[in-house]
């Protein structure tokens, strides 16, 4: 609630409000709880014996509250179904909660099912106490983890690495000689998928390669 005060007009001889014997009080019947709209603000119980005192009322005017609805975040993997979408609530006064909220909170997400990132946009909401401002969150979509499928021969002296994929997901080949060995070694090229499998050609070796498919942020 903002600080009630007022403005005076007729004084005479140099005289000012700290000239009254009694200063006026000044009161509103609105309260901290008040709903969005105008309410009056009267004065009254000045004295001054030489001034015949009379009191013009003013408005005091409650306008909405800002809030804000932000989708949450989610993640899900590839080919699976979309989590339940939630949002987060920012700005209720008054102890007040999204249950004083009018109409029904809905999300809509950009379409697409291959693995990345997409906006999640609440909507649904109004108040006439609140101006709500709604904002986007992301839903991630992981690949899968891939897995490989049997190592085949290109000529004699080419291997084929193929396993199972996610269209436009960037996939790493990696290989090592003995499976206790600390470090893996890349092949040369990462893979782009453009579809559901994907391939990387390796030279065939005279000893053992074994190897490994990362999927690339």
């Amino acid at each position: 609630m903002p600080a009630l005060t007022v403005s005076y007009s007729g004084f005479v001889n140099g005289d000012s409000a700290t000239s009254l014997t009694t200063p006026p009080t000044v009161a509103t019947t609105a309260l901290a709880s008040s709903a969005v709209g105008t309410y009056p603000i009267t004065a009254n119980g000045a004295v001054d014996s030489n001034y015949a005192i009379s009191y013009l009322p003013g408005t005091l005017t409650v306008t909405r509250a800002a809030l804000s609805v932000t989708a949450d975040s989610k993640s899900k993997a590839f080919d699976a179904a979309d989590p339940a979408f939630t949002a987060t609530y920012a700005g209720f006064v008054n102890g007040e909660t999204q249950a004083v909220l009018d109409g029904t909170l809905s999300f809509t997400r950009a379409p697409g099912e291959n693995a990345g990132t997409y906006l999640i946009t609440p909507s649904g909401l109004t108040s006439a106490n609140y101006a709500i401002n709604f904002n986007t969150g992301t839903l991630t979509i992981t690949a899968s983890a891939p897995l490989i499928l049997a190592l085949t021969s290109a000529a004699t002296t080419n291997v084929v690495i193929t396993w199972n994929a996610v269209s436009n997901t960037t996939y790493r080949v990696q290989y090592k000689g003995v499976l206790s060995a600390t470090n893996w070694t890349d092949l040369i090229g990462d893979v782009l998928a453009g579809g559901s499998t994907a391939s990387k050609t390796d030279l065939k070796t005279t000893t053992n390669r074994f190897y490994r498919v990362q999927v690339l942020p």
